[in-house]
C-alpha cells in the first residue's frame, strides 16, 4: 500500500477523534453549568385552586316505589244474571251512587207482583180476624158481667173465654202471615236492588270487558274502580336494619318524571306490622298530592330515603377530582421545597382520595383530605405529582355595589 495513504488516513482518524473529544468536552461543561444554575427552565402550569370547605349533607337510600290509590275496589255481582245495561265506559269518571251496570229482573219484577198481591190477601185476613176478635171481646164483656151475677152458667162463660181466645191466636196467625208476605216483598226488592250495581264512590273505571246480553256467574270482576282522591299512597320496602330511621310524620323526598324536575316530598303514614321473610324488608306507606292525576296507580317511583343524621363532609369541586383505574386523586397545591425554586414557587402534590355520593356539581371526600388545605380545581388535568404551579384563583363576580358603579361610570348614550 502507498505509505502516503496511510498517513492521510491516520491523520484523518485522529483529527475526528480530536473534533469528537472537543464535542464531548463542550457538552459537559453545557451540562455540569446548567446543573449548578438549578436544571434550567421548567414551565408552570397554570391553574386555578380552592381551599377545601364543608358542606351539610344527610346519607339516603335510594329506591323504587309503588303507586297504589287511597280507595279502590273490583266491583262484582253478588246475584248471578244476563246482563241488561252497562252504564259506564273504559277510563270514564263516575260519581257516587250512580249506575255501572243493570242485570235482567224480569223473574223478580214478577215475583215481585206476587209477593205485594200476597200481602194485600194477608192484610185482608188480618182484617178479618181482627173484626172476629173485636165480636168475641164484646161478647166476652157482657157474659163476664152476667156471670158475675150468676145469671148465666158457667159453662156459657168458659165457652165465650175460649172464643176469645181463639179469635186472639187468628189474629196472632194472620198477623205473623202479613209480616211474612212483607219479608218476601223486601226479599224480592233486595235481590232487585243487588241486580242494579251502582258506584260505590266517585271514581274511574277500567277498562270495559262486560256487554249487554253476557251472563255473569255470582262473583264475576265487572271493572277495577279505583277513586279520583287529591292525594294518593306510595309504597317502598326499607331494609330492616334501617326501620327505626322512619316513623310515621316523617318528610322525605321522591323524584318523578310525572312530578317535574325538582323533588316532591311525602310524608310516611305508616309501617307494614312484619317483616318481609323472603326480603327482610318493612313495607312503608307514604302519602303525597297528586294533582292533575299526574300519578297513576301501579307507577314506579325513585325515592330518597334519609338513613342517616346530617354532618359536615368535606366537598370539592368535581372538576378537581382525576379518576384513573388505580385510584382517585386530587392535587394538593402549596409552597415547593424543591431546592433551586424561587420563592414563593407553588408546587402540586398526589393526594389519593375515596369519594361518596355527587351532589351537584361538587362531590362528597369521605377519606383523604381535610378542610382548609389547597387543591386545583380547573385545570387540574395537567398536573402530575411535583409539577410547578402557577396558581390562579378564580375571580369573584361582583357584588351588587360593584356592578352599580362600573355602570355609573359608563357614559350615558347620545
Amino acid at each position: 500500500m502507498n505509505p502516503k495513504v496511510i498517513v492521510l488516513s491516520l491523520c484523518l482518524l485522529g483529527g475526528l477523534a480530536a473534533a469528537a473529544t472537543g464535542i464531548w468536552w463542550w457538552k459537559t461543561r453545557v451540562i455540569d453549568k446548567a446543573a449548578a444554575g438549578g436544571g434550567g427552565w421548567e414551565p408552570a402550569e397554570a391553574v386555578q385552586t380552592i381551599t377545601v370547605g364543608a358542606g351539610k349533607w344527610r346519607p339516603t337510600a335510594n329506591m323504587v316505589g309503588t303507586v297504589f290509590p287511597i280507595r279502590s275496589v273490583t266491583v262484582s255481582n253478588e246475584v248471578a244474571g244476563t246482563v241488561k245495561e252497562v252504564n259506564f265506559d273504559s277510563g270514564s269518571v263516575v260519581e257516587a251512587g250512580a249506575p255501572l251496570l243493570t242485570l235482567d229482573t224480569s223473574t223478580e219484577d214478577a215475583d215481585l207482583k206476587a209477593a205485594q198481591a200476597a200481602v194485600g190477601v194477608a192484610e185482608a185476613n188480618r182484617d178479618l180476624v181482627a173484626s172476629n176478635l173485636h165480636l168475641a171481646e164484646s161478647n166476652w164483656r157482657r157474659v163476664s158481667e152476667a156471670a158475675a151475677k150468676n145469671a148465666i152458667a158457667a159453662i156459657e162463660a168458659d165457652k165465650a173465654k175460649a172464643e176469645l181466645d181463639a179469635a186472639q191466636a187468628n189474629v196472632d196467625r194472620m198477623t205473623a202471615e202479613l209480616n211474612q208476605s212483607r219479608a218476601k216483598v223486601e226479599q224480592v226488592q233486595s235481590l232487585i236492588r243487588k241486580k242494579h250495581i251502582l258506584a260505590p264512590f266517585k271514581g274511574r273505571t277500567g277498562i270495559r270487558t262486560v256487554h249487554p246480553g253476557q251472563y255473569l256467574k255470582e262473583g264475576a270482576d265487572i271493572v277495577v274502580f279505583q277513586g279520583i282522591d287529591p292525594k294518593i299512597y306510595l309504597d317502598f320496602a326499607l331494609p330492616q336494619e334501617e326501620t327505626w330511621r322512619v316513623k310515621p310524620g316523617a318528610i322525605f323526598m321522591i323524584t318523578s318524571a310525572m312530578l317535574g324536575p325538582k323533588p316532591v316530598p311525602v310524608e310516611v303514614v305508616a309501617l307494614d306490622a312484619q317483616v318481609n321473610m323472603a326480603t327482610r324488608n318493612v313495607r312503608v306507606r307514604s302519602i303525597i298530592a297528586n294533582p292533575g292525576e299526574a300519578l297513576r296507580p301501579g307507577m314506579s317511583v325513585d325515592v330518597s330515603v334519609p338513613i342517616g343524621e346530617e354532618q359536615d363532609y368535606v366537598v370539592v369541586p368535581s372538576v378537581a377530582v382525576r379518576r384513573s383505574t388505580y385510584g382517585d386523586h386530587v392535587f394538593i397545591v402549596g409552597p415547593s421545597a424543591k431546592p433551586g425554586d424561587q420563592p414563593g414557587a407553588m408546587r402540586a402534590t398526589q393526594r389519593f382520595v375515596k369519594l361518596g355520593p355527587s351532589l351537584g356539581q361538587s362531590v362528597i371526600v369521605t377519606d383523604g383530605l381535610r378542610i382548609g388545605e389547597t387543591i386545583a380545581s380547573v385545570g387540574s388535568f395537567k398536573l402530575h405529582d411535583g409539577a410547578l404551579v402557577n396558581a390562579n384563583p378564580p375571580e369573584a363576580p361582583p357584588g351588587p355595589a360593584a356592578a352599580a358603579a362600573t355602570a355609573a361610570k359608563k357614559p350615558d348614550a347620545p
